[in-house]
């Protein structure tokens, strides 16, 4: 469940722009980059970790000028 909450976390962030917490839900997430959030929970699933990563890196770069 630790990647689902941190993939809803990171979304959370890159819709309000909150850097920090971008950075938090990639350090979180990189080392579950293969995996898919949340499918062990047999509850849920947020999507693959490496889309999330992704997308925080595109919304990160963004904001850096890049």
């Amino acid at each position: 469940m630790q990647e689902a909450l941190w993939a809803l976390a990171a979304r959370a962030a890159v819709a309000v722009g909150d850097r920090a917490a971008m950075r938090r839900a990639r350090t979180a997430l990189a080392p579950a980059a293969g995996e898919w959030a949340g499918a062990a929970s047999g509850m849920l699933t947020v999507g693959r970790v490496a889309d999330v990563l992704r997308t925080l890196d595109e919304a990160l770069g963004q904001e850096d000028g890049s």
